[in-house]
């Protein structure tokens, strides 16, 4: 299930966006390489959400000992233009990844490039387990 974010300028409300122009943005961004028959069925199931900022500004921060001790791997979809390559990079840089795999993906990776995800994954737990 996929939601649309939406929120008043007080975090405070809930509302529904207007799905004018949701598609076309979808499929020219997070979508673009995803099968068409995909993108319709997100677009039939999105439903309104939030962002929970009034409850995560009350939520345990982040710590090394916690957060920090989880090994992470990282899989760069190369055709992403919702988190572009350079910043998924960025990402990279300033965490503690341990193995980048690159696969020619949009946003939507298990959509759009199922089997090669899968071998990353795969690969991601042979070399830890």
């Amino acid at each position: 299930m996929y939601y649309s974010i939406n929120y008043d300028i007080h975090y405070s409300s809930i509302f529904s966006s207007s799905t004018v122009g949701y598609e076309t943005f979808m499929k020219s961004t997070t979508f673009n390489l995803t099968p068409p028959e995909d993108l319709t069925l997100q677009t039939l199931l999105k439903r309104s959400g939030s962002l929970f900022l009034e409850s995560l500004s009350k939520a345990n921060k982040f710590t090394n000992e916690r957060f920090g001790s989880v090994m992470r791997d990282y899989v760069v979809c190369t055709h992403d233009l919702l988190v572009i390559p350079s910043l998924q990079r960025f990402m990279i840089e300033h965490n503690d990844v341990k193995e980048v795999l690159e696969i020619p993906a949009d946003h939507m990776a298990i959509l759009s490039k199922p089997q090669e995800l899968c071998q990353c994954i795969l690969e991601f737990a042979r070399k830890h387990a």
